[in-house]
């Protein structure tokens, strides 16, 4: 099922399974599937001069649907293979690959463009839109920048693709405040959150953050681990637990209806691309939140935590096409005390509005259809390793979460 498909038909074809959820996203044949080579003849096998390892996968239609600069590119259709060559001095091959790429992506923007226009249908989607926001070209085996490339290239590609998620949770009354919305959510009712699930209580003493976790000793027998348990116990905040038992929750955000990537579905309490300005995950995820729904810098600067990578291989672009995705979402979690919560009015529009609710509330969310797949996978990452998931929910989840995603060269094309 194709993603534009799912978009519309994500909820019809609820409930799912966490395994389900990876499923969707992860579609990229392992080197063990039968159908791996057959999958592969669908694509080139992007590669940089004079770097030897590949980059990435162009599909066939995003080949021959555009100009390639002569000057700049080397097509092998016999090998299957199209390589940038730009002549440089070893001081500016940097500069020169950039050159050279966005030379070549603004032509192809500007065919797609016209294209467009003369069929007066968006008949190609992935360069219609030119994002004027940097992001880098990584050589896989080293992560060595390369070159970097306007983003409207990155699923064109089939490149590595770099995003930061954060998941923002909070201990509070379980009579709180459980959504919000901004004016542009207030003028589309028909999209808001459903009628809160009851939950359930219980308690969990998997409160550690995931990044001071002993993984080696994450079980899921019932002993260390408890599912759909959302009670904040004594060992947090016993002061406050003296006065009333406080409830594990997790803000939600509701993407903005003009997202052109699922829109209104429940998201991470922020999340985007890491682009080239960012000098590091922490700090694009900070931006992020900051832009997003105006998070304090400096709360998520000493606070924000990493629960690590979720590395995934996709078979189609963020918008539905038929193309490659490399994703390495890099995850963190923080915890909002009082007075500190999403604003998505004072930010960038991009999202619409945010829920507060409980583990029960977020696993249903999740069962339903309800949250943007690939962001769903983070959250049930960050489910996976505070505990809170009983052993049926985790099986086969976490060990899929970590596929090797370099590109590997055409079996029986070289």
């Amino acid at each position: 099922m194709s993603l534009l498909k799912t978009r519309a038909r994500l909820a019809e074809n609820a409930p799912y399974t966490n395994l389900d959820l990876v499923n969707m996203v992860d579609t990229w044949p392992y080197p063990s599937s039968p159908s791996y080579n057959t999958h592969l003849a669908k694509y080139y096998t992007f590669f940089v001069d004079p770097y030897t390892e590949p980059f990435g996968y162009i599909h066939n239609n995003f080949v021959f649907d555009l100009p390639w600069p002569t000057e700049h590119w080397l097509l092998d259709h016999d090998a299957k293979r199209i390589t940038l060559k730009v002549a440089h001095s070893p001081a500016d091959g940097f500069e020169a690959r950039s050159k050279a790429m966005r030379e070549t992506l603004w032509a192809g923007h500007l065919h797609i463009a016209a294209k467009n226009k003369k069929a007066g249908v968006i008949t190609r989607r992935s360069l219609y839109r030119w994002c004027n926001e940097s992001f880098p070209l990584l050589y896989p085996p080293t992560r060595e920048p390369v070159l970097e490339l306007d983003g409207c290239g990155v699923d064109m590609l089939g490149i590595i693709n770099e995003s930061v998620f954060l998941v923002g949770y909070t201990y509070c009354s379980p009579t709180a405040q459980t959504s919000s919305l901004s004016t542009l959510g207030r003028r589309a009712a028909s999209w808001t959150s459903i009628a809160s699930l009851a939950s359930t209580t219980g308690t969990s003493t998997a409160t550690t953050p995931l990044s001071e976790m002993d993984m080696s000793k994450l079980v899921f027998n019932g002993s260390t681990a408890h599912a759909n348990q959302g009670v904040h116990t004594a060992d947090c905040h016993p002061e406050e637990d003296t006065v009333e038992r406080k409830e594990l929750r997790v803000y939600l955000s509701r993407r903005a209806k003009w997202k052109s990537a699922w829109p209104s579905l429940l998201d991470c309490t922020a999340a985007g691309g890491l682009s080239s300005s960012d000098p590091s995950p922490l700090e694009g995820v900070i931006r992020e939140a900051h832009e997003e729904v105006r998070l304090p810098s400096a709360h998520l600067r000493s606070h924000a935590k990493s629960i690590g990578e979720n590395r995934l291989m996709l078979t189609e672009t963020e918008i539905g096409e038929e193309g490659c995705q490399m994703q390495v979402q890099h995850c963190f979690e923080v915890e909002l005390p009082e007075g500190i919560a999403p604003k998505p009015a004072d930010g960038d529009g991009e999202v619409a509005g945010w829920e507060l609710v409980t583990v029960p509330e977020l696993k249903e969310r999740l069962r339903m259809g309800e949250v943007k797949p690939a962001s769903g996978l983070v959250l049930i990452k960050w489910m996976l390793g505070r505990g809170l998931l009983s052993e049926e929910e985790g099986r086969g989840v976490g060990e899929r979460l970590g596929r090797e995603w370099v590109a590997k060269k055409v079996v029986g094309k070289e």
